[in-house]
């Protein structure tokens, strides 16, 4: 199936979501940190190090953030590119060429977002009552590397709802108006509140329609040959200025302290209730 218009609409949202969360509230971190070797054999030919922590920053739009980070093996630089070092942002780890020497002692300093960011595959009650997540190593366990693929909270996770196409204009142009759901999941309340702050003011916000090809990261979670300069979100939004989205109306809202008690995970969850309008000939 080609991509329709909602696949577009959800990839763009989770791209302006993310970039929003850590311009405006400033949600990530910068740590200095161990890697350390583990084998996946998803990755073929590769040399694995991991951080204690998942989906590093990768917006050079981001100005405070090392999008860059700084490696050291056995206390000596390592630039990327080096003995075939890349970045996989998205599970937070270094891949080297296969003959790179397992046993090296590998350090380094980089970005992490304070909160995840993934497109839900499951209902909100499901995504709240099953409780299956890792926890990205903010909780004062000991550090290792934290396992890739799985999901890992602080969090949000992105959903579609109902879609209405509404009359606008002669000539069949209609208002499209979807609901958008965003489930947060927080360490703390301080955390969580101020997740919901940033977008509670979101309302009139608008965001650029960018296609799947647009996406910024490769199949190893590295920023795709693509962008040669860097991934900038602002401007490949900008490049698409003319296909634009605008978000009608927000609502959030907490979990109440009795349900609170009854989850199975150990965190503070809230609700963003996102109404989306763009306005679009869906008949042409």
């Amino acid at each position: 199936m080609k991509p329709l218009y909602q696949h577009g609409l959800l990839n763009s949202f989770y791209l302006w979501f993310d970039n929003f969360l850590l311009e405006k509230g400033e949600a990530y971190r910068n740590y200095t940190t161990d890697f350390y070797y583990y084998s996946d054999e998803r990755v073929q030919n590769k040399v694995v190090f991991g951080s204690p922590y998942k989906q590093w920053v990768y917006d050079k739009g981001i100005s405070a953030a090392t999008i860059n980070p700084t490696i050291s093996g056995d206390g000596t630089a390592i630039t990327a590119g080096t003995s075939g070092l890349s970045y996989d942002y998205d599970n937070g780890r270094l891949l080297f060429d296969s003959d790179f020497v397992t046993g090296t002692n590998i350090s380094g300093t980089y970005t992490v977002k304070n909160f995840n960011v993934y497109i839900a595959n499951q209902t909100e009650e499901t995504l709240i009552t099953a409780g299956k997540y890792k926890n990205n190593s903010r909780y004062g366990r000991t550090l290792n590397y934290v396992t890739p693929y799985d999901q890992a909270t602080p969090a949000a996770f992105l959903s579609l709802g109902g879609t209405t196409n509404a009359p606008f204009a002669l000539g069949g142009e209609d208002n499209t108006i979807t609901d958008i759901t965003a489930v947060i999941f927080a360490e703390n309340m301080y955390q969580l509140d101020g997740a919901l702050s940033i977008f509670a003011d979101a309302a009139r916000e608008v965001f650029g329609n960018i296609p799947f090809s647009g996406a910024p990261l490769d199949e190893y979670g590295g920023v795709k040959a693509d962008y040669p300069d860097g991934y900038n979100y602002s401007n490949v939004a900008s490049t698409n200025d003319g296909e634009k989205y605008m978000i009608n109306e927000t609502r959030v809202s907490k979990v109440s302290d009795s349900a609170d008690k009854q989850l199975p995970v150990d965190l503070f969850v809230g609700f963003v209730d996102f109404e989306v309008y763009k306005y679009r000939f869906p008949r042409s």
